[in-house]
């Protein structure tokens, strides 16, 4: 692929390859058109994310929000990737508006090398008094059982004191010792609630299943186990969270399934008072690069806040690879009781200036009325191509499909283009797609999510660095990590019929 090799080219020619302070290093190919935007490749290490912030220091795992008086305390596991002894101790970021984070570093670190707390997992925050109340996992592989409940509390919320006498394990019989973690606490009128992630023997259906444990207690210190929350036939159902909204009441989790191809965060919902569990017919939140939600906020209000994952040495062709940055969506409740899934309104206001955008390279396009009109016939590739844009960019506006059966946005359009990223609006199958297109062809259909109804789509694109987060219509989310997207050429194109994008950048 001429774009992703004409560095090494170049070395080899004796060109010289001028490198920044950022690590970004810039090179055209010579046969790809003139007015192309150069090829920038990017070193993801070296950049700093804001709105879907990590640390300096490492990458974001598996958060848990906490809301009080307008801001967001974002507990998470860190995750240094230093190969350290011990692992993944919460630290802590808060904002107020997801578009700046202030870290506040480690705030729960691990025990000692080879002790129950040789790991840390996830857990939750609750406020009785003027006491917080953290209830997390103590994971250790090496260990029978491997994993156990751990208590920790604050006065406000920065500086946590362990509570040693405090211990909570899974029951000797009918429950899985060794997964047993992600504690979630909940308080229904005077009593104080505790869910637990597990697997377990369930009488109802005869069976053992993927569990949602339930325990109870009056004093936050007896924990006394009851009949299950909630029960699949999945493997797992990692980091439960509980919140009620109008007349419902919510389970969101995220799915471990025992293919391993669906690991999405999902959810189930009921009628306060009801028993009976509804499964939504699109229960996923996002699609399997946005993982681990839980939520926090208040009253109608409420955000969902997960990871993005990363790849193995920062490359799109690279496996995942557990943590990356964090994802904040706002969550919508349909009249009929299921959550659409919108951009936060702070972040729209955060990037309202306007970006000119001046089609480096227009093949099948045309622009007129604040109109890009793309024909294509056959599967030729009518394309308008834009600079690429430094920093964290939105795209907003509406796209009308038209005659066209695949139409979007292409990322990473520099070069001569022989490796794209197109998020696709496929009319056929009814689904916007993140693709890997190489020469031309589909590689990989890297995620997906199902499209709303019609064939006009409210659009807002959020791309920071190698993170990029496309809203459709204020109900869809899809998630996505492009390193190839990093400061490179973006663009609209459209196969096999007519689209029209009535679209504008703002920074």
């Amino acid at each position: 692929m001429k774009n992703l090799t004409c560095l090494y080219t170049l070395l080899a020619a004796g060109f010289t390859l001028a490198a920044c302070s950022d690590h970004d290093y810039i090179c055209n190919d010579p046969e790809a058109d003139l007015n192309a935007p150069a090829y920038h490749d990017v070193n993801d290490l070296y950049q700093t994310y804001n709105l879907f912030w990590k640390p300096a220091d490492g990458w974001v795992g598996d958060p848990m929000p906490f809301y009080e008086n307008g801001q967001y305390y974002v507990m998470y596991l860190h995750d240094a990737r230093d190969g350290g002894d011990t692992f993944h101790p919460f630290a802590m970021a808060s904002t107020t508006d997801f578009t700046s984070f202030t870290d506040h570093g480690i705030v729960v670190p691990c025990g000692a090398d080879n002790s129950q707390e040789d790991a840390l997992g996830t857990g939750s925050t609750i406020k009785v008094g003027d006491t917080y109340y953290t209830y997390y996992t103590g994971h250790n592989n090496n260990l029978w059982p491997a994993e156990k409940i751990y208590l920790a509390t604050s006065k406000d919320l920065l500086t946590w004191t362990k509570q040693t006498d405090f211990v909570l394990e899974a029951p000797l019989n009918d429950v899985d010792r060794n997964e047993f973690r992600d504690p979630f606490i909940l308080k229904e009128d005077d009593v104080y609630k505790m869910l637990i992630t597990s697997r377990a023997y369930v009488s109802a259906v005869n069976d053992w299943q993927a569990v949602i444990l339930q325990y109870s207690s009056t004093d936050m210190l007896n924990w006394s186990l009851e009949d299950p929350f909630y029960y699949n036939g999945e493997r797992m159902l990692e980091c439960p969270d509980v919140f009620t909204m109008g007349n419902y009441q919510y389970l969101i989790y995220s799915n471990w399934d025992w293919a391993e191809t669906d690991r999405r965060t999902r959810y189930v919902y009921r009628e306060a008072g009801s028993n009976t569990w509804i499964t939504p017919e699109q229960p996923a939140l996002d699609d399997h690069f946005f993982y681990a939600g839980k939520t926090a906020g208040e009253g109608s209000e409420r955000y969902l806040f997960g990871w993005c994952y990363t790849r193995e040495n920062h490359k799109d062709s690279g496996s995942k690879v557990w943590g990356g940055s964090l994802v904040v969506h706002k969550l919508l409740q349909n009249s009929d009781g299921t959550l659409k899934v919108a951009i936060p309104t702070p972040i729209c206001s955060a990037l309202s200036s306007e970006i000119d955008l001046l089609g480096k390279v227009m093949d099948g396009a045309s622009y007129s009325n604040s109109q890009y009109v793309l024909k294509s016939s056959g599967e030729s590739k009518a394309v308008a191509v834009f600079d690429g844009i430094r920093d964290a960019y939105r795209i907003h506006g509406t796209l009308n499909t038209g005659s066209s059966q695949r139409c979007g946005f292409e990322f990473g359009a520099s070069g001569n283009r022989s490796e794209v990223h197109d998020l696709v609006f496929d009319m056929q199958a009814s689904t916007l797609n993140l693709e890997r297109i190489l020469n031309g062809q589909t590689v990989a259909v890297v995620s997906s999510v199902n499209l709303p109804q019609g064939n006009e789509f409210d659009i807002d694109i959020i791309v920071e660095n190698a993170v990029c987060v496309a809203y459709i219509n204020g109900e869809k989310a899809l998630t996505n990590r492009i390193y190839q997207m990093n400061r490179n050429g973006w663009g609209l194109f459209t196969q096999d019929g007519e689209a029209t994008f009535s679209i504008k950048a703002y920074k």
